[in-house]
């Protein structure tokens, strides 16, 4: 059975289920001829009948246009998640309403007795046993009401980050990357998170108003190096893999940015700056890519810069490694009167070599 199958089959269970209930309700008020070869009352039983075909047909009304919204809009918003996004919401006012005549017709409905004091002792411990899940309620009000994220948007929350695939009420799920993999390489996992974490944690967009985001790449170079040339390797190698696309999107880049300030320090074409290092001269590359793409740019630009210095003998690339010197015996001198020096060299020393850590 394929995919779009088992996902279904429920709602046609459900549609028999809401057609046979209905059928069986008609029925026993008359409504239609009672066909069941038995007389059933279910007047004192309606309300409860009647709220469970309300919830029924939501699910079944949702399940049904899902599919049809999305693609009808798909072509109207800029990707299928913007549509989805959109119906989602769309779906929870239906649940909304639906929830809210549920309620409703559990009070009575017009001829409800329920009292105000009644109605406040039940939502308060209500909201006393759901603390759990209110939090997430009031988590997913304020993610959807101040676009925290949509749909489609690549995330980090704590130590997870993800693509963002769906958005209840409860929680958020996500399609992992990262984790165990270098990189932003997808894991395969799908995790989901509660959305009271929005008022909890730190949540970081890559792609909330646009999906670049800037990058910087580590090179280091030995202090025997000729440090322009090797600059100069770096920036041609960045503006070899980066340097056409930031040189498109600097304009859009710069349209992003709210503050006039910002603007003018903001890097929109690539830069190489230096610092000096314990072993080495550090020279970092700065420049945006694709959040999508962020792996796939580093790679590039490290074999860009790789080929380069292989290709000049006046640049080497710094590592930390151990460097063995030989050492020489030189017998001491005594400070002792009166104590030739050759008293204290009788036993050959066993010390061949020491060790000095270099570049």
């Amino acid at each position: 059975m394929s995919s779009s199958g088992k996902k279904r089959w429920p709602t046609v269970l459900l549609l028999i289920l809401f057609v046979v209930i209905l059928i069986v309700l008609l029925g026993s008020y008359s409504v239609i001829p009672n066909i069941l070869p038995f007389d059933i009352t279910l007047s004192e039983y309606a309300p409860f009948i009647i709220s469970g075909l309300i919830i029924i047909a939501t699910k079944i009304w949702l399940d049904l246009m899902g599919p049809l919204f999305i693609h009808a809009f798909s072509t109207r918003t800029k990707s299928e998640a913007d549509a989805a996004a959109i119906y989602q919401i769309l779906s929870y006012v239906a649940w909304f309403v639906a929830l809210g005549a549920v309620l409703w017709i559990a009070a009575g409905g017009p001829e409800g007795g329920m009292s105000l004091l009644s109605l406040g002792l039940v939502s308060a411990a209500a909201i006393y046993v759901l603390q759990g899940p209110l939090l997430n309620i009031v988590g997913w009000a304020v993610l959807v009401y101040r676009g925290i994220y949509t749909l489609g948007d690549r995330i980090k929350i704590k130590d997870l980050s993800g693509y963002v695939t769906n958005i209840s009420i409860m929680n958020t799920t996500v399609r992992e990357f990262g984790g165990w993999m270098s990189g932003d390489t997808f894991t395969g996992r799908v995790a989901s998170i509660p959305n009271s974490f929005v008022l909890e944690a730190n949540v970081y967009n890559y792609t909330k108003d646009t999906n670049i985001i800037w990058d910087e790449l580590e090179v280091n170079v030995t202090y025997e190096s000729d440090i322009a040339k090797a600059q100069r390797h770096v920036l041609d190698a960045t503006e070899e893999v980066a340097g056409r696309f930031m040189q498109k999107y600097s304009s859009f880049v710069k349209e992003k940015i709210e503050f006039s300030d910002i603007k003018d320090i903001t890097i929109v074409k690539p830069r190489v700056l230096a610092r000096l290092g314990d072993y080495s001269v550090r020279l970092f590359a700065v420049y945006f890519c694709q959040a999508q793409r962020r792996r796939e740019a580093r790679s590039r630009i490290i074999t860009a810069v790789l080929r380069r210095f292989s290709e000049d003998d006046d640049v080497q690339i710094a590592y930390p490694h151990v460097e063995v010197v030989p050492y020489k015996h030189r017998p001491f001198e005594s400070r002792a009167a009166d104590v030739p020096v050759e008293s204290f060299s009788v036993v050959p020393s066993k010390r061949k070599g020491s060790v000095k850590e270099e570049i």
